[in-house]
């Protein structure tokens, strides 16, 4: 059975990483221990870069690496006893240098050989004056901050919140960092933009572009996304390095053309529009989809067009879902957030919202480029919202230019902040996925997106999963909460990415219905609530949701529909599940997997790509997913309550190990979380049913 212990490891002073790095921990001053990725710790100075083990990232693991940092192989001492500094310096070690920092009185230098001497020499300095007293000398990294000059930037509070400093995309230190959208073009697929417009002209890529006529609607978000900057005119957009285009909406061929426009030479496309915000269910031709699923495919050299959708101003009496072109998975739905980071009031709700950004809804509204040379303040609506989201894309790209379009939505699950934390909607999935269905990841960050992006690993090729169609031909009960449940058993094991339902319904009045997907970590999807909507049937409708993004695909997946007010009935035919993912093998390489756990049995859980010859341990919950601080190994596991299972295991030189772990026979059917962590390091989280 499992053996019960709890997590507990003394911080050690260094253990070596899997690549030349190495990870030292030491005085920093201030009293403060950091920890640092050294490049080459036996030199007298290193780059190095600073993990991020404080600030973990929404699935519970770590954030990128800072780099910029720079250790010498010397400590600063505070003390007036130059004396004993000298003879206590020199018994620890003999090659010590010692000199007087005579700049600041007090104060002296103790030059080592190495920067791995000099830890070990800062470190007994530290035990012999105290706290704060010794510390390793380094150079952090120093930029000029940069904001732009243009006259109304100061009206744009969602670049630049100063009343509330949480509330804005965050671009301030993306700009500082040099991430500004260089080298992007930003398609504007609508009606038109004024290009000729004086804050707009500097960045506009005629050949990139259609005919497309003029629009104050269109002008307004090529400003969000692209207005140029310092040019002593109006604000800036978001991505003002960028280059912006327009393309033209209309029939269903006409936009399947202006989806597949030039995206040799287009990044990212903003769509602003949508059908009707009227709680329906809409449709779109199959021309649209397959441009759509080729721009994906052939765009950008074979990374993939990448399309941004305003989510809908239908409020809570229309969803995501409904919407076939925001809720595709070649598309990224956006949603809106106000000034005050509160659900703009007219933002919908579903299982497709991906994320959100700033627009009006709550108190101001968006500063933006307007019809003829004008300006307007009042732009908002998820209009506003998807070219803000464009232009984050546009940031994304300069920091990682070769990021397909499938890992651009990755970098935004994963680095996207949580935002109104009261909202009862928020839970975690099985991966750890902060997930909401007004908010989708939450509010993008774009400095933390590109943080993330510059060091992203591309995801493998999509792999797919299809139950085909699966016949039901039972009538829906009537007025009951309880419906018809379907259980499909996946067998395949990769990362989840989006899940699609295929509904075929005869009903005379959908707004009578729930329609939920649930999967084997226990994360629902309800992508179909009831409402207004009075139409009749569901012919192979396609739902999408995103809120089981990198939860594992293996196990029983559960489709219930019920009809949930009196009157009309209906039967419910048929429907096909799909999911679509990824092996996984972006996700650091620390990867925890097992054939499965088997009651009566000892079942195999293996590890790999973990630290070499460094303690491991394997964590799970019976409860669920969640997030756990774990202070000694300076990691939050994504579990809920989590407790060990086996014993400490050291890896071996190629980072692997497993434990055998004997499950009782009283434990089938019981679902259990599963984590692998070391020193600084968490795995992946594994939701399984012990069969």
């Amino acid at each position: 059975m499992f053996i019960l212990l709890p997590f507990l490891l003394a911080p050690t002073t260094t253990f070596q990483q899997p690549t030349a790095q190495e990870f030292l921990v030491f005085p920093a001053g201030e009293g403060v221990h950091e920890a640092f990725l050294v490049l080459n710790p036996d030199a007298s100075s290193s780059p190095a870069s600073k993990p991020d083990l404080e600030r973990e990232g929404k699935e519970g693991a770590p954030g990128p690496p800072t780099p910029g940092f720079l250790l010498h192989s010397r400590v600063v001492v505070e003390t007036p006893d130059f004396a004993l500094l000298t003879e206590f310096s020199r018994s620890v070690d003999a090659d010590a240098i010692l000199d007087p920092f005579h700049e600041v009185e007090g104060f002296s230098l103790v030059e080592l050989p190495t920067i791995r001497r000099a830890v070990e020499m800062a470190l007994a300095l530290e035990a012999l004056f105290g706290e704060g007293m010794a510390y390793l000398d380094a150079d952090r990294p120093k930029f000029l901050r940069y904001l732009p000059s243009d006259p109304q930037f100061g009206q744009q509070w969602h670049l630049r919140n100063t009343s509330n400093q949480a509330a804005d995309i965050n671009a301030e230190p993306a700009w500082t960092a040099g991430w500004t959208g260089n080298g992007s073009v930003v398609g504007i697929l609508e009606w038109g933009v004024q290009d000729s417009h004086p804050d707009l002209s500097a960045n506009f890529n005629s050949a990139a572009s259609e005919n497309a006529g003029t629009s104050g609607h269109g002008t307004a978000c090529a400003g969000v996304a692209a207005a140029d900057n310092d040019n002593g005119r109006g604000g800036v957009g978001l991505a003002f390095d960028a280059q912006w285009s327009e393309q033209l909406a209309g029939s269903s061929s006409r936009t399947a053309s202006a989806f597949k426009y030039r995206n040799d030479l287009n990044d990212v496309k903003s769509n602003s529009w949508g059908p009707s915000d009227n709680g329906d269910f809409h449709t779109f031709s199959t021309t649209e989809r397959n441009a759509l699923r080729d721009s994906t495919s052939t765009g950008r050299g074979g990374l993939g067009e990448i399309f941004t959708w305003a989510a809908g101003n239908g409020g809570l009496g229309d969803r995501v879902e409904y919407d076939p072109y925001a809720a595709s998975r070649y598309t990224i739905a956006v949603g809106a957030v106000g000034d005050q980071d509160t659900r703009s009031y007219y933002n919908e709700q579903g299982s497709s919202m991906f994320v959100v950004t700033q627009s009006d809804g709550n108190n101001r509204g968006i500063y933006t480029t307007y019809s003829g040379s004008s300006y307007t303040s009042n732009f908002g609506g998820t209009s506003s919202a998807s070219p803000l989201g464009a232009g984050a894309v546009a940031l994304i790209l300069d920091a990682n230019p070769n990021l397909g379009w499938r890992d651009v939505q990755h970098v935004l699950a994963h680095s996207s902040r949580k935002i109104d934390s009261t909202d009862n909607r928020w839970v975690l999935n099985g991966a750890g996925h902060d997930i909401n269905y007004y908010y989708g990841f939450g509010a993008i960050d774009v400095y933390e997106a590109c943080l993330l992006a510059s060091s992203w690993t591309n995801v493998s090729p999509v792999q797919e999963w299809t139950s085909g169609n699966v016949s039901v031909n039972q009538s829906i009960p009537d007025n009951s909460n309880t419906g018809i449940t379907k259980t499909v058993t996946v067998d395949t094991d990769f990362k989840v990415e989006h899940v699609e339902l295929v509904m075929d319904v005869d009903h005379n009045t959908l707004g009578d219905l729930r329609i939920a997907v649930t999967s084997p970590a226990g994360t629902i999807s309800v992508v179909a609530k009831t409402g207004g909507s009075t139409q009749n049937n569901l012919n192979n409708y396609l739902f999408t949701s995103i809120r089981h993004w990198d939860e594992d695909s293996r196990g029983d997946w559960v489709v219930n529909i019920s009809d949930r007010d009196s009157g009309t009935t209906g039967t419910f035919n048929l429907f096909q599940l799909k999911l679509y993912g990824n092996d996984g093998g972006h996700m650091g390489g620390f990867q925890i997997s097992t054939p499965g756990l088997t009651s009566g049995q000892v079942s195999t859980v293996s590890v790999t790509g973990a630290n070499p010859t460094s303690p491991t341990f394997l964590g799970y919950s019976v409860t669920g997913a969640g997030s756990t601080p774990i202070p000694g190994l300076g990691v939050t596991l994504g579990l809920d309550s989590p407790r060990q299972a086996g014993g400490m295991k050291l890896t071996d030189s190629n980072g692997a190990t497993s434990w055998s772990l004997p499950i009782p026979a009283a434990a089938a059917g019981i679902d259990v979380w599963v984590q692998s962590a070391q020193q600084g390091l968490a795995s992946n989280v594994l939701a399984l049913t012990v069969q």
